[in-house]
């Protein structure tokens, strides 16, 4: 038993043809690279949403947390799932008619901290998130397995100082970088035989005929990765024990999306793993099929995203207790139509 890549296996079940699969599968990677484009800017805005629009000068500064969600729509992940055939199954469940109707929730999180800048009025602020990839997920969400990165800085610049009824307004610019994957596990009830494969070696040389491929444990993947420049506008204003503000960003980001499929895999008869790979030589060298590579790591189909815009109107106020403050935020992409909310805390000194 082996880690292999089958992509298209579900499908294959469904009786198409197996080149035909990987080309469709390939094109829904695609597709999913360009839905997702314009959704990851939105999630890499988590943390760093203060509601002060400056801190101070040095030497104030702040420490906190920020954790939260944007959204991705359906559109985006919907074609890899028909093409791999687990569209009606998966989107039969109560909870994904939730996100067919108002998009997959990205999940995100941020230590931070931020310090006034000296002599000019402005601040500096750094995040970083992360989920290793070492740690077990499924122990907190059934059957789905997530790794997360986010690291991110800003410097934000005072043009107007709060004064009367004056509020506090600012602007400023970031760079944000995300990477993330989504692992969804037991997608089958049971072990999956795909059949009719044909040994193209005689038997002199060890050939079989035809013989089966059973998978276990198959799972899905989602990745990507994405590297954003971000602009910000906001204005803020004290009123006693809350600080409201309201504030608009543009983003763009680039970077990368796939999909793998990956599954446990035996025979019927049995060939080793260096007569699977004879095989796929030999029917690649006939031109006869367009099998993957059978492989330790999986298989897994990346596709470059075109540039990524997010133009965002984010709004919410602070509750401030002495030095601590909690923050809550709404936020929605004009052009991704993604929402996102995250809540923050923070001692700001």
């Amino acid at each position: 038993m082996r880690k292999i890549a089958l992509v298209m296996s579900l499908v294959l079940i469904a009786g198409l043809a197996f080149a035909q699969t990987f080309d469709e599968y390939e094109e829904s990677i695609r597709d999913f690279a360009d839905g997702v484009a314009n959704s990851l800017p939105l999630n890499s805005s988590v943390g760093l949403t203060w509601s002060d629009s400056h801190i101070g000068q040095f030497p104030r500064f702040g420490v906190g947390a920020t954790i939260g969600f944007s959204t991705v729509p359906y559109a985006a992940v919907k074609p890899v799932l028909e093409a791999l055939d687990l569209d009606d199954d998966l989107t039969s469940s109560s909870a994904f008619s939730y996100v067919e109707q108002w998009g997959a929730p990205l999940p995100a999180y941020t230590a931070e901290a931020r310090i006034g800048g000296l002599i000019l009025p402005f601040d500096i602020g750094v995040k970083l998130g992360t989920i290793p990839e070492q740690v077990d997920t499924t122990s907190f969400i059934e059957d789905v397995d997530f790794d997360y990165l986010l690291a991110g800085a800003d410097v934000r610049l005072r043009l107007m100082e709060e004064r009367g009824l004056l509020p506090e307004f600012s602007v400023g610019a970031g760079y944000n970088y995300l990477r993330a994957r989504i692992g969804l596990n037991n997608l089958a009830s049971g072990p999956i035989t795909i059949t009719s494969f044909t040994d193209p070696r005689p038997a002199a040389q060890g050939g079989v005929g035809e013989f089966d491929i059973i998978l276990t444990d198959p799972q899905l993947e989602y990745f990507w990765q994405s590297n954003i420049i971000d602009i910000t506008a906001q204005v803020s204003k004290k009123l006693l024990l809350f600080t409201p503000y309201v504030g608009f960003g543009g983003a763009v980001g680039f970077g990368s999306a796939g999909g793998g499929f990956t599954a446990d895999l035996t025979t019927t008869p049995n060939l080793t793993a260096e007569q699977l790979d004879e095989v796929n030589d030999l029917l690649e060298e006939s031109g006869e099929g367009t099998l993957p590579r059978f492989g330790e790591n999986g298989f897994d189909v990346t596709a470059e995203m075109p540039a990524g815009w997010a133009f965002r109107v984010y709004a919410g106020t602070s509750i401030n207790l002495l030095l601590l403050k909690i923050d809550v935020t709404a936020m929605y992409d004009f052009i991704g139509e993604n929402l996102g909310v995250t809540i923050g805390t923070r001692l700001q000194f």
